[in-house]
């Protein structure tokens, strides 16, 4: 795994996140299956039962609930949910991150979910039904920072 910073104060959006997630700790169960196969039904479970809608000026990281609440939301929402229903499917915390990065395409920020397992990698995309693998979404994306419950870390491709 990856070294993070544990000092993650600085990142206001995340606080109430991490928060949730510290207050409702996923199911200990193990992963009834590949991850893989876990991080595949939850990217197209999410990306089709849900509305993505822009936050506008002030960008909003919302918990689970609220996503729920809100019936969808900007890529980060899609993110943090998606790493709340793999956790309740038993992937661990520590093996997700939520990746922002920037778009070539677009040419936009963007935000998404990268599931670790031994030496693969999964992102999860609000914008892709498949999953992207390691190669495929470097082309696509330039990535900034990465964080998750074990901290945050700098990247770049």
């Amino acid at each position: 795994m990856p070294k993070y910073t544990k000092d993650v104060s600085a990142f206001n959006k995340w606080m109430p996140v991490k928060a949730w997630f510290s207050s409702n700790p996923a199911a200990v169960s193990v992963v009834a299956g590949p991850v893989v196969a876990a991080c595949d039904k939850v990217n197209k479970k999410v990306n089709t039962g849900f509305i993505y809608q822009r936050d506008g000026v002030s960008d909003i990281w919302r918990t689970p609930p609220q996503f729920v609440a809100n019936h969808g939301g900007d890529c980060e929402d899609f993110s943090i949910y998606k790493m709340s229903e793999l956790a309740k499917a038993g992937v661990p915390l520590a093996n997700m991150e939520l990746v922002v990065c920037f778009d070539k395409l677009s040419r936009e920020y963007h935000n998404v979910l990268r599931v670790f397992e031994g030496v693969n990698e999964y992102v999860l995309d609000n914008q892709a039904v498949n999953l992207w693998g390691k190669d495929a979404f470097k082309t696509r994306y330039n990535s900034i920072y990465a964080i998750g419950m074990q901290g945050w870390r700098m990247l770049g491709n």
